[in-house]
């Protein structure tokens, strides 16, 4: 019988883009990470800070 199944917990950011609505996702990011800096968006370039963090 094969070895227990190994599970790893990690934390996602699903962000959305201010200007344009484009999606992407960071993994493994802490809180302090998310709203140190600013994210340029991948989809448009637009260039700002995380503004709300909404947890569910």
């Amino acid at each position: 019988m094969a070895p227990e199944h190994t599970a790893y917990i990690e934390t996602l950011a699903h962000v959305n883009c201010g200007a344009c609505d484009g999606y992407w996702g960071l993994s493994d990011i802490t809180r302090t990470d998310l709203t140190d800096r600013d994210w340029t968006c991948p989809h448009c370039g637009a260039e700002n800070r995380i503004g709300e963090l909404v947890e569910e």
